[in-house]
């Protein structure tokens, strides 16, 4: 037996994302990343793949012991047609950092700036968002909320940690 990938076929993909789907909501992200990087490899520019594997591969940044895989986030967002979704999933991606900061006693003073940045990309998002899609504004609301109820403030080195809400 050859240790080797094998490819999926074309007509397959959207009962592939389903299924991506359901292991996201089984709490197996690693799964749907995996099945992600299938649909991805016959359909590079699969918007519902690659936002899908950006999903699985953020769900992973709470994982004790999982090497973050920020990078590879950030590459999948460049990906991203829509510039709200880039806009989005970057908040996402810093608000995660964030909440995972919260769970590392040692770390926990740099969720702030975190949550500072996920607001900034909030921000940028709603303005621009799709009719009805209030998306990011429940996010923003989520990231004051736990700013406030986890106390957080700026790190005293932080040269701007001030979140400019007029810009």
């Amino acid at each position: 037996m050859e240790l080797i990938l094998h490819n999926i076929h074309a007509d397959s993909v959207e009962l592939a994302l389903e299924k991506a789907r359901q292991y996201r909501s089984l709490n197996e992200p690693e799964i749907a990343e995996s099945i992600c990087s299938d649909i991805l490899h016959i359909e590079p520019d699969n918007q519902k793949a690659i936002v899908l594997y950006i999903l699985a591969l953020s769900d992973q940044l709470h994982h004790a012991g999982k090497k973050t895989q920020v990078k590879s986030i950030e590459e999948a967002i460049e990906k991203l047609q829509s510039r709200y979704q880039q806009f989005y999933y970057t908040g996402l991606l810093h608000e995660r950092r964030a909440r995972f900061m919260l769970t590392q006693s040692m770390a926990r003073v740099f969720a702030y700036d975190y949550f500072i940045e996920a607001l900034q990309f909030y921000q940028k998002a709603e303005k621009i968002r799709p009719e009805h899609n209030d998306e990011a504004t429940l996010r923003w609301n989520s990231c004051i909320r736990t700013i406030e109820k986890e106390n957080l403030k700026p790190r005293p080195d932080s040269k701007d940690a001030r979140l400019d809400m007029e810009s």
